[in-house]
């Protein structure tokens, strides 16, 4: 493949942790460090630049689980503040944003799960379907201890409660293991299998038609998969899924990625950019639950790509980046902020062709 790197308008205000989709012929950005901001640009009307649409009505979140169906683009959970709140906790709320009218609407339900880093898609049958998602009840009541305790007067204590909460074993956390599905029409939740893998949170997905791909992520805080997962969805009875070639097999050195932007170009699949701990995977197979301790964090530029069968090293962003919002649209992939090696939140974008 011969791909193209072009840069493409700067983001109003950089943004991470975020939520996005294409709704028409409008790429839209927004919440994480956006806070309840929300952005388009229009594919047809590029001399207008990037424009704001409605605010988010909810709780400012990061890390959201979102999706696009039905024209429409669906946030779920993500971790936030309540207005009563001290610390963030995983939310268990829905919203639907309708790019016609430029309006939000809360939807009259309550997740039965924690959804924060979940990856979701849309099948034809209208259903909604979700893979991994931290666990409410950890993640809420680790941040509450954690936040309980004065990091400066008392920094042994933190480090105890840290040390303590991450060398858990990878199902310590209690993250979710089931597909589950909701049904925009019936406006019900259903599981619809166990997920055979291991849960993953901050995975790459891709939908096309009844194959669902997903591609690594994390398998518990700091440490990240190195697996690259097919479910075939015939219908929502019959679900099969195996394990595919992995980045790996090509780099013995592959850490894995989180919060990577991945896309679809001539029907190959793109994996772009992610981060992850140098030495995570060295640490974890020498039984240190631990993985990441004391290691840095490394922000990729590699853009890897798979034909169904192999991956391959394509070429390289500018710089490493991770956690922004990648839509794909026309044989492009819109690669729409993000945060750098230094947490910054990113305004740059770039598009692949």
């Amino acid at each position: 493949m011969s791909l193209l790197i072009d840069s493409f308008p700067a983001l109003p205000v950089g943004i991470k942790n975020g939520i996005g989709g294409l709704l028409g012929t409008r790429l839209y950005v927004g919440l994480g460090s956006a806070g309840k901001q929300l952005f388009y640009y229009d594919l047809e009307q590029p001399e207008s630049g990037w424009q704001q649409a409605a605010d988010f009505p909810g709780t400012e979140r990061n890390d959201a689980c979102y999706v696009v169906s039905n024209d429409k683009l669906y946030v779920f959970s993500g971790a936030g503040k309540l207005p009563d709140g001290h610390a963030p906790v995983v939310l268990d709320d829905a919203y639907q944003f309708d790019a016609i009218t430029n309006q939000w609407s809360k939807l009259s339900t309550t997740l039965p799960i924690g959804l924060l880093g979940a990856s979701a898609c849309g099948l034809s049958t209208g259903q909604l379907v979700f893979f991994g998602g931290y666990c409410k009840e950890t993640f809420d009541s680790f941040v509450v201890r954690l936040s309980s305790v004065n990091v400066k007067a008392e920094p042994e204590k933190h480090q105890s409660l840290l040390t303590e909460f991450m060398s858990r074993p990878v199902f310590g956390y209690g993250w979710n293991r089931d597909i589950w599905a909701y049904d925009l029409a019936t406006n019900s939740w259903s599981v619809l299998a166990e997920n055979p893998f291991a849960a993953n949170c901050g995975a790459g997905i891709v939908q096309q038609g009844k194959t669902v791909t997903l591609i690594e992520g994390e398998i518990k805080p700091g440490l990240r998969s190195l697996q690259t997962k097919q479910f075939q969805f015939d219908s929502l009875t019959d679900i099969t899924s195996n394990l595919c070639a992995s980045i790996y097999d090509l780099d013995c050195q592959h850490e894995g990625l989180a919060g990577h932007y991945v896309g679809v170009i001539a029907n190959q699949i793109l994996a772009v950019g992610g981060a992850y701990f140098v030495g995570s995977q060295r640490n974890f197979n020498n039984k240190q639950w631990y993985s990441h301790q004391g290691l840095s964090k490394h922000y990729s530029n590699s853009i890897w790509r798979f034909d169904g069968k192999a991956w391959y090293r394509e070429r390289a962003l500018p710089q490493g980046v991770a956690y922004g919002v990648a839509i794909s649209a026309d044989n492009r992939i819109y690669i729409l902020g993000g945060e750098n090696k230094f947490g910054i939140a990113q305004t740059r974008c770039y598009v692949l062709s």
